[in-house]
């Protein structure tokens, strides 16, 4: 059957089969359909290339590399618990809890840190953990809009103990039967503090937590959570998307040793060689909060200060001087702050699209100030009943659409986490777009 000329998706295939990558832009084929002769931005896929800059100023920072003759068995010194392997090295078992308590998010005290190939395998051993084993089927679900990663890794799976159930706003529990319910937050992809909607709630289900944007970079930081199952990833933390390493902090050390035997039926564990270069990631941030505290009351104030009175002025000039600071979750947060000012602006100037009002500011205790969320996302609405995300390619942007979240065409995604000039690119875009 003949392609229909106007047919987004094969022409979207074809942009991305003849594509030559820059980075997040892409530059088409000069007979792609959707080239127009300008490049293509990807802003489809939250991957982390922001944390390059900072990475590049601070590459000699002691971070591990192992010898030849390291990594030979299966198993890695571990911490015991239960018996039988844990597949976690006591480094990134530290180095996680170190993290933590620097950053006050979670409560690591008396609870297991469970390691995974990325919070992908962290999601999957916690479905395998928590489902029921009485015969049946256990539902999940999650509030919509929701990440788009639990419904397409449970459908792939096609597993016997647990299938996709939907929207919690709209699932009823029927009966005692148990459920999971998998709360994202902040959430992927608005950007909402988000809660269980129903789970614990006279019922029989049972919440697992994506905490993956809750560091300083994305929200204020106010109050360390102490959650069963508490999902995070370094990808979103420190930007080594490429390592991936994912925990989880776990609370019953009965569903925490199902979740490790899951890892070790499926990938006999996670590689050493990437924990322990991950812990040494860690420890470099962990690190670079160990200066002196005049120093850091002094630049801190400055930041507050700068960012009240010239919220635009701090972009370069307050990003630099936090750079050369070492101050990783500064620098991360400034960078955000910066680029949602950029965003707003030019949405603003463009009637046809909205995103939400920010929310209120709020004290974040690491940081020690009043701040407002950063989302990693842009949750972009188009005012009329249209496919946001094919006016978005006519523009020259990729994003993902709102029903792969769950939600109408009216609505997209759009990665605010690549490299400075592909977000200045963008910005241009918003402003003008048709």
């Amino acid at each position: 059957m003949a392609a229909s000329g106007n047919n987004d998706a094969w022409q979207l295939v074809r942009a991305r089969a003849t594509e030559k990558k820059y980075g997040d832009q892409v530059t088409p084929d000069a007979s792609s359909p959707l080239s127009k002769g300008r490049v293509i931005l990807n802003c489809e896929h939250g991957d982390p290339t922001m944390f390059e800059e900072y990475w590049d100023v601070h590459q000699d920072d002691n971070v591990m590399v192992t010898r030849a003759n390291e990594g030979i068995s299966y198993f890695v010194k571990s911490k015991m618990h239960q018996r039988g392997p844990w597949f976690v090295s006591v480094e990134l078992d530290d180095a996680v809890r170190e993290l933590h308590a620097l950053v006050g998010n979670a409560v690591t005290r008396d609870k297991f840190i469970v390691v995974g190939t990325g919070s992908t395998q962290i999601f999957q051993a916690a479905l395998y953990a928590l489902a029921s084993r009485n015969g049946t089927s256990t539902p999940v679900v999650s509030e919509f809009p929701c990440y788009t990663g639990y419904p397409q890794t449970i459908k792939y799976l096609q597993s016997k103990l647990f299938h996709w159930a939907g929207d919690s706003k709209t699932y009823q529990p029927k009966g005692d039967e148990v459920f999971i319910e998998v709360v994202c937050s902040p959430n992927n992809p608005c950007g909402e503090i988000r809660e269980g909607l129903l789970a614990g709630r006279n019922n029989n289900g049972v919440l697992v937590h994506d905490l993956a944007y809750y560091w300083p970079t994305y929200t204020p930081i106010t109050m360390a959570l102490n959650n069963d199952v508490m999902m995070f990833t370094l990808s979103k933390c420190t930007g080594h998307a490429g390592l991936r390493i994912g925990w989880a902090i776990v609370k019953d050390p009965q569903v925490a040793k199902k979740m490790v035997d899951f890892i070790g039926m499926n990938t006999i564990g996670v590689s050493r060689d990437a924990q322990l270069r991950a812990a040494s990631i860690i420890r470099t941030v962990v690190k670079g909060y160990q200066s002196g505290p005049l120093a850091d009351s002094i630049a801190d104030g400055m930041h507050t200060f700068l960012s009240q009175r010239w919220p635009f002025i701090r972009g370069d000039v307050l990003i630099n001087a936090i750079l050369s600071r070492g101050k990783l979750f500064h620098w991360s947060k400034a960078v955000m702050e910066n680029r949602w000012g950029k965003v707003r602006s030019a949405v603003a100037a463009n009637r046809s699209f909205s995103i939400r009002e920010p929310p209120l500011p709020a004290i974040c205790t690491f940081l020690g100030t009043a701040s407002s969320p950063s989302s990693a996302f842009i949750w972009l609405k188009y005012e009329e009943e249209a496919d946001c995300q094919k006016i978005l390619q006519r523009n020259g942007i990729l994003a993902r659409g709102g029903p792969a979240f769950g939600v109408s065409a009216q609505y997209a995604r759009l990665s605010l986490l690549g490299r400075e000039q592909d977000v200045d690119l963008l910005v241009k875009r918003l402003a003008t777009l048709k």
